[in-house]
Formats: structure tokens, sequence, C-alpha cells
């Protein structure tokens, strides 16, 4: 659980950019690959009806809460919400060209072995739909988080959260995704939220939209 919780807030940090007019129907437009808005609405109604019926899940998020009640810092709160779900889909362009300015690659194999060390306290499929996505995208966070951990070793994490090289590491992996989520110029479309470059994240929509604002070009 550890391993997949120090993923996730790594990803809290790193999750976007700027932000910009996107195409009609797209939720957000990531570098040439465009989420659109019934793909982000499929996944969060299929992540609210599966949290519903998963015990494990309602006690991985009840968990993940009372941690950032007690730690603020520690990132927002899990929900399977439009805008965490959209967060997600955003950092795994970002992780995957992270990735490839790092000279890493992920295999398959290595997204089991992550899906394993997810799974070391609790079903997989139940971390990920606590954290605000439909099971069915379970390879999808584990190939993320993979990527995040091969990053933070090539850069010389060595295991110790706390240890000199692990945090120096940590702040080299976050400059590393911040450059490639500027080269990716995501852009989001406003009926989500926005960008916030200061906190890396999707942050609330905070302005009233008009009627004709109704997507991303």
């Amino acid at each position: 659980m550890k391993v997949v919780l120090a993923g996730v807030l790594l990803t809290g940090a790193l999750a976007g950019c700027g932000d910009g007019p996107v195409k009609m129907g797209a939720a957000a437009v990531v570098g040439d690959d465009r989420i659109s808005t019934s793909k982000l609405d499929q996944a969060v109604l299929d992540c609210q009806r599966q949290f519903k019926n998963d015990q494990v899940a309602n006690q991985v998020r009840a968990a993940l809460e009372s941690q950032r009640q007690q730690q603020p810092m520690s990132g927002e709160p899990a929900d399977c919400s439009p805008r965490s779900a959209l967060d997600t889909m955003v950092n795994f362009e970002v992780a995957a060209a992270a990735a490839k300015t790092a000279g890493v690659s992920v295999t398959e194999g290595q997204v089991d072995q992550m899906i394993g060390l997810m799974g070391q306290q609790a079903p997989a499929e139940s971390i990920v739909v606590a954290l605000g996505m439909p099971k069915e995208f379970t390879r999808d966070v584990a190939r993320m988080n993979a990527a995040q951990s091969l990053i933070l070793q090539k850069l010389g994490a060595d295991g110790n959260q706390q240890s000199p090289a692990t945090l120096q590491a940590r702040q080299q992996a976050l400059a590393m995704f911040q450059q490639a989520a500027g080269k990716l110029d995501i852009r989001i479309n406003p009926r989500f939220g926005s960008f916030d470059e200061s906190r890396m994240t999707v942050t609330p929509v905070t302005t009233r939209l008009s009627a004709t604002e109704s997507g991303v070009r």
C-alpha cells in the first residue's frame, strides 16, 4: 500500500501545466492525444458504480481520507469525480512522456509486478477504484506507477523514502515531469477546471461558463 500511495502522492504533484481552448467533445488535449468527454463520463459512472459495490475500496478510501486529514499536504481527496478522473488520465500521458525523456520503458512484466505490489494489502482493482478510477484502468495506473518508480531509480533513489538520495531523486523527477507536461501543451476543457501551474494539478471550476463554452479547441 505504501508503494502505491507514494506513487499517488507524486502523481498529485505532477498533474498539469497549462490551459487553453479545446475542441468540442474533448475533456482535454494532451499533446497529440484527445481525452473525450464521453470516455471521461463513462469512467466516472463506472467508478461510482464499482465503488458502491466494493467494500474494500470503501475501506481504502476511508483510510486515505484519514491520512489526508492528518497530513494536509498529502494531496487531494480521492473520489470518483470528473476532475479526479481527468487528472489521472492526463497523468497517464505525462508519465509516458517523462519515461521517454528519461530513457526508460515499462514492460508488461513490470506492469504485472507493480500490480502485485499494489495488491499486497488489498486487491489492486479495489485500490484503483478507491483512488477514483474504474477497475478497467488498473493496468494503466500500474503502468504509470511503474514509470515513476523506474524514473526515480534511474535518478538514484535507493528505496529509503527519507534518504537524501531518494529526496533528491523526487525533486529531479518532479522537474522532469513538469518539463514533460510543458512540452505536451496540456489543455483542459474549462467545464472540468483548469491547470494550476504552481501546484501542478487540475483545480476546480471557479467561474461560471457561458452556454457556448462546451469544448476545447
